[in-house]
């Protein structure tokens, strides 16, 4: 019998294939799915030889531009082309970087993976804990719809980016902690977050905090059932830095958030019935050598929904999107464990809180009622609970990389800000709110950081509203 989850805490990052961060574990625990060494991509150029992968990545500079990660994207480098018809092979990053970047000789930089040494943090919790090989992204395809998936098993029919409305209108597992369910939930952000925008959860601001606030949370034993931690997602104007890990920003900074969070925790009295599961969105059209696999509606939940998308793309959400990093972290997990024993994607974490927290409830959709579960990961109990915390080593700047990071005034947002913007714009005025600005006028990210500011303060505090 494995010791209960009483607490799970959920740190998504942000645009990372598994190969890519966690693929050369392989080389110290060999029943982990990950990297030989061998692996390769056909070249973009024929005059080339096949392009292998290496154990290069560096903190900045390799992926600039940022790699395609559209589902037409997605499904090249899956299929080789756009044609699903022929068998997944894993075949097409080299050439649809080489595109993205009009470089064949660039496009090879989607081979470059990190090596346990420059990726220390992440490494020694997948080492130190548990790691996971098969956890799959919901969609092959971009950040929002993989990211409504992880709140709602469902993407309200989006595969793309330009996703506006339908993060207004998502179910999420939120609501399934009603007034009829002892336990509860917390989200903490860094300035911005695309639950920001949904229609139920602008109506229960309480129940988001700024990170600041999480380590008093924490510290003081009052960490909610469920907590969700957003990164930041851009450089702001008031000299934070993303810590998101989205190409090309530095992975040493998210790094430190990882490391933050797993210090913070540690400390808390609810520790040693805490799961920390890292997690991240989607692969960003980084390499991975694990096809991913098909899901089919099984007839029993066929009365369930996950709306398909329609025209141009008609998907049916029956493939899954490439492999991404899963770490599981708890006192309860021995040192290097794998879990491998069934296939993983962000409607787990539906799943799993509805079967750990809101069990009398029912699911939203037929990916999160077929979805694997992690309610037995917590093997170790009574005495055999770890007392140790682990040392983690400091992140790695690679030498001789110039930090990009550093705020511009006239940087352009990145397009997952100026998304959230857009999407908050959009749940201002179905709410009767007067936006500050229209931010599809907006041109830079310090401009795009300062309308979340307002944009957020409106939600929190609509005008007219009742003191």
């Amino acid at each position: 019998m494995s010791t209960p989850i009483e607490r799970l805490v959920v740190l998504m990052l942000e645009n990372r294939s598994f190969d890519h961060l966690l693929g050369f574990l392989k080389r110290d625990n060999a029943a982990i799915n990950g990297l030989t060494g061998t692996e390769t991509n056909p070249p973009a150029d024929d005059s080339r030889p096949q392009v292998q992968v290496s154990d290069l990545a560096g903190d900045v500079g390799d992926l600039d531009p940022d790699p395609g990660h559209d589902f037409n994207d997605v499904t090249i480098q899956i299929f080789g082309s756009l044609d699903t018809a022929q068998p997944a092979d894993m075949s097409g990053f080299v050439g649809d970087y080489a595109r993205i970047s009009n470089n064949p000789i660039h496009g090879e930089n989607i081979m470059r993976c990190f090596k346990p040494q420059t990726l220390p943090v992440l490494s020694t919790l997948a080492q130190q804990y548990g790691v996971c090989d098969r956890w799959f992204s919901s969609v092959p395809g971009s950040t929002i719809p993989n990211r409504m998936f992880v709140h709602g098993a469902s993407s309200a029919g989006s595969v793309t980016q330009d996703a506006i409305v339908a993060p207004f209108l998502l179910h999420t597992i939120f609501e399934s902690f009603g007034p009829n369910t002892i336990h509860t939930y917390k989200i903490y952000t860094s300035g911005s977050s695309i639950l920001l925008a949904n229609k139920y959860l602008v109506q229960h601001q309480a129940k988001f905090a700024d990170y600041s606030q999480f380590e008093s949370d924490a510290l003081n034993g009052n960490l909610p059932a469920y907590t969700f931690i957003e990164p930041r997602y851009d450089d702001d104007d008031a000299g934070n830095f993303a810590n998101s890990q989205h190409p090309d920003f530095p992975v040493d900074r998210g790094e430190g958030l990882i490391a933050d969070v797993y210090n913070i925790l540690t400390k808390s009295p609810r520790w040693k019935s805490t799961l920390l599961l890292i997690l991240y969105d989607e692969h960003g059209g980084i390499y991975d050598h694990v096809v991913p696999p098909s899901v089919q509606c099984s007839p029993e939940n066929a009365h369930l929904p996950v709306p398909s998308s329609g025209p141009p793309f008609n998907f049916d959400f029956s493939r899954l999107g490439v492999r991404v990093p899963a770490v599981f972290v708890s006192p309860c997990i021995p040192a290097g464990t794998v879990i491998n024993d069934r296939d993983y994607e962000h409607s787990s974490v539906v799943a799993t809180v509805r079967k750990l927290f809101c069990p009398d409830t029912a699911p939203l959709t037929w990916r999160e009622a077929q979805a694997a579960t992690f309610e037995n990961v917590l093997s170790l109990e009574g005495s055999d609970i770890r007392n140790d915390v682990v040392n983690l080593p400091p992140p790695v700047v690679s030498p001789g990389v110039v930090d990009i990071s550093a705020a511009e005034e006239h940087r352009s947002p990145t397009d997952l800000s100026a998304l959230i913007a857009r999407a908050m714009h959009y749940s201002l005025q179905q709410r009767g709110i007067a936006s500050p600005v229209d931010p599809s006028t907006l041109t830079t990210a310090s401009q795009v950081a300062a309308y979340l500011r307002q944009a957020n303060q409106l939600s929190l505090n609509p005008p007219g509203a009742q003191p």
